[in-house]
């Protein structure tokens, strides 16, 4: 993608997501995201109808009386959006590749918390973390981060998504929201995320091609594995390669489908021939 082809999906953006994720994204208002950072605010006598989770029961026993806690929201928060920009990104069989998809959905989430006042921060990563871009606020800040996200082509190598998700856990992110973009061919990142999820509102974002669940039978081609290198020859109607290709991308979405079970993630899945806006707010919702 250059720039400004993404100038002009921008553009777009501003027009399609003002009632949608703007409203969502607000950082200078009360935020709809479940689960939003708080900060302590004050101690007061308790009224009916407070939250019994809220009360301070040193000052309660202290003072023979029922005090609570009050906490406010922060009004300005860190947008974290880790991007994954490995060689199975590289793929796509409509109008764009999913690496495009995932700099779209990226762009539009920094676009509207930027608008809003809030600072986000971007992770590039492969097999390793390959970019950092720390949390940077206004519009330099956006263009900044457009310019990165326009620069990135998919990379050789596996999907290592621990390698992004130690680097926030390093940062001791928390009271953020983090937006993980990736189509998931990967496994061993639930305990990292696990935590992280424990501390931040966590959104998992994949991209997929449909492609991806209904290989056609074209029969023989020559087909490169774009995170290896290989390329081979393989008769896409027999029924063994139909049966590997499902079972192979079977196995990651049921590792994916049971991390987000497990742990109550909010996700939504995005195709290389879906809207982008409008599929954000399914998740944004």
């Amino acid at each position: 993608m250059e720039l400004n082809e993404l100038i002009t999906t921008i553009q777009k953006i501003d027009l399609k997501a003002t009632s949608k994720t703007h409203q969502k994204m607000a950082g200078t208002t009360t935020s709809l995201f479940k689960g939003r950072g708080v900060v302590f605010d004050s101690i007061r006598k308790y009224e009916r109808g407070d939250d019994v989770r809220n009360i301070n029961w040193n000052v309660t026993a202290r003072f023979n009386d029922t005090f609570v806690n009050t906490f406010s929201e922060d009004k300005v928060r860190t947008i974290w959006i880790l991007i994954d920009c490995s060689g199975s990104v590289g793929f796509g069989s409509k109008r764009r590749i999913k690496l495009d998809l995932e700099i779209e959905i990226a762009a539009t989430l920094a676009y509207s918390a930027i608008r809003h006042n809030d600072a986000v921060g971007v992770v590039f990563f492969g097999d390793t973390t390959k970019k950092v871009i720390m949390p940077l606020r206004g519009m330099s800040g956006f263009w900044h981060i457009a310019k990165a996200l326009v620069d990135c082509k998919p990379l050789t190598g596996k999907t290592d998504m621990e390698s992004s998700l130690k680097f926030l856990l390093n940062e001791n992110c928390s009271h953020s929201l983090v937006f993980l973009l990736s189509d998931f061919k990967a496994t061993g990142y639930e305990e990292s995320a696990k935590i992280l999820a424990l501390h931040n509102d966590f959104f998992t974002i994949q991209v997929q091609d449909v492609l991806e669940t209904n290989f056609p039978k074209l029969g023989w081609i020559q087909l490169k594995d774009i995170e290896s290198g290989k390329q081979k020859w393989v008769n896409t109607t027999s029924e063994n390669f139909q049966k590997s290709y499902d079972q192979q991308h079977l196995e990651y979405q049921n590792y994916y489908n049971h991390f987000l079970s497990k742990y109550g993630v909010s996700n939504v899945t995005i195709r290389t021939d879906d809207e982008v806006v409008e599929k954000l707010a399914l998740l944004l919702y």
